[in-house]
């Protein structure tokens, strides 16, 4: 199955996941009712004090994170810090938990370690978390005397979890013999093989290296706990914006039961699990099901909308494209070649040659094209102008064109908050206005916006002769350049 085909079917599965979740949660909720809960909510000030609950647990994840790699040189905790907050927002906009490939991609990208054992610490943290989730939904159900199934969650989630935490403490407790034992089984295999395995399991050791010192590991589970005491603080803050009791221990198992509830694969930013697992737990203690919905889309607004914006700006502001950075760093691994350069023995990481195949247009490419274009153009027009636009786009240098896929991301959103559908699922003549909106409006930064797109396809549809052809007389005149047919030069 191709990597294409395999994204398919996991966005596929994620939207199915998402989409069952969310029929269970409404199915036999009032949605009247919903509506009016939301009417007599104030989310003044308690949604910004979650947002910033929600930022603070952020830094203790950085924090975290400096101190799993602190032998690493260069990591700072604000770059650490921003490392965590761009996997979260990747999370926000991939789906089935994507953003954590992203995460160890930019951790290895700002540090030099091997991609493995970035994968490795990413396990930890997520290994931790869980442990320190369970800690504190085991604390909580008892002082609320909650049981029934929140406690069963509890013992499944314990078995999962020490499990995962056996097998880390082979790597932890005998690193030796794992490497031993894996170079034993790969010896068979080749060379080759070998070689990939010792190094895999070398990389895994040293991702759990930190661990060994029981102080080190102390620390690690305390910083954990901190997490997410602050993101039950989230939690906590959001109760009172619905009138309810701001109740820690409430909070606390709606923090935990929806965590882990959302580590089921769905869609970007957990819609439909999320909102399920949250005003499921509330239900248990007693909070009418209305009510428990309307919390749980709250406090998704509290972490979704503070953790993409920041992701979004620290992409751009470190300029990196982790995807591309994590296919050299694998390329690197497995090269074997060695070339003398000016008498310098280099390693072969790729042999990087010109692309010879055009850029394809994407379906926001085509609708977007034909948002610019004059009115009664062909299809081959606007098909070819929309190729043209993504080739120039794809030429962009990497700051520049992430810039512009964050500025359209933002355009996109405010489509779907605007018109209630994506910008590719308007008519034409919404998808005129609402380019025509940003493109000549009174923001600056949005005209610069569209400045670029809209200068690309008008200078492929000028330079098309069949674009040029649905221009009259008039309208040809005009232009800044002779644009006249032959046939009109001789009359």
């Amino acid at each position: 199955m191709s990597s294409q085909s395999s994204r398919r079917w996991v966005t596929v599965l994620g939207a199915a996941v998402s989409a069952v979740f969310l029929w269970v949660a409404v199915r036999h909720i009032d949605l009247g009712s919903v509506k009016e809960t939301w009417r007599t909510a104030r989310p003044l000030p308690w949604i910004p004090l979650a947002m910033a609950a929600y930022v603070v647990g952020h830094f203790v994840r950085g924090a975290r994170l400096r101190f799993l790699v602190r032998r690493e040189a260069g990591l700072q905790v604000t770059t650490a810090t921003n490392v965590v907050v761009v996997g979260y927002a990747s999370n926000n906009v991939l789906p089935a938990r994507l953003g954590e490939l992203v995460r160890a991609g930019m951790l290895a990208e700002r540090t030099g370690i091997p991609l493995t054992q970035a994968l490795t610490v990413t396990f930890i943290e997520r290994l931790v978390d869980g442990v320190a989730i369970l800690f504190l939904l085991v604390g909580a159900s008892w002082a609320t005397h909650t049981a029934g199934w929140i406690a069963e969650l509890a013992r499944v989630g314990a078995l999962v979890f020490g499990v995962a935490l056996g097998g880390l403490g082979l790597a932890v407790f005998f690193p030796a013999a794992l490497g031993a034992l894996a170079s034993r089984l790969s010896q068979p295999l080749g060379r080759r093989a070998h070689d990939t395995a010792v190094a895999l399991v070398t990389s895994v050791v040293n991702g759990a290296a930190v661990l060994r010192r029981p102080v080190d590991a102390l620390v690690i589970g305390v910083l954990s706990v901190v997490v997410w005491l602050c993101e039950s603080a989230m939690f906590v803050a959001v109760l009172p914006a619905l009138g309810l009791a701001p109740s820690p221990g409430m909070a606390v198992i709606a923090m935990s039961v929806t965590n882990l509830g959302i580590l089921v694969p769905s869609t970007p930013g957990f819609v439909g699990p999320f909102h399920f697992f949250c005003s499921q737990a509330l239900l248990a203690q007693g909070v009418a099901s209305e009510t428990a919905l309307a919390y749980a889309v709250l406090v998704h607004i509290a972490f979704y909308v503070p953790a993409t914006v920041w992701g979004a700006g620290a992409m751009l502001w470190y300029g990196v494209e982790v995807g591309a950075t994590a296919a050299l760093a694998r390329a690197a691994r497995r090269s074997r070649g060695v070339e003398s350069v000016g008498g310098v023995p280099m390693q072969i990481i790729a042999q990087l040659a010109e692309s010879k195949k055009e850029a394809e247009a994407s379906a926001f490419d085509l609708a977007l094209t034909e948002a610019i274009l004059p009115p009664g153009g062909s299809a081959e027009v606007t098909r070819d102008s929309a190729r043209f636009l993504a080739g120039q786009i794809a030429a962009l240098p990497t700051r520049v064109r992430t810039l512009y896929g964050i500025g359209m991301s933002v355009f996109r959103f405010w489509v779907r908050v605007r018109y209630l559908r994506s910008f590719c699922g308007l008519d034409l003549e919404r998808r005129r206005a609402a380019v025509a909106g940003w493109a000549f409006g009174t923001i600056a930064p949005l005209r610069q916006l569209f400045r670029a797109p809209r200068s690309t396809v008008l200078l492929a549809f000028y330079e098309h002769p069949a674009g040029l052809a649905t221009l009259g007389a008039e309208e040809r005149r005009r232009l800044p350049v002779a644009t006249t047919t032959p046939d009109e030069a001789h009359g």
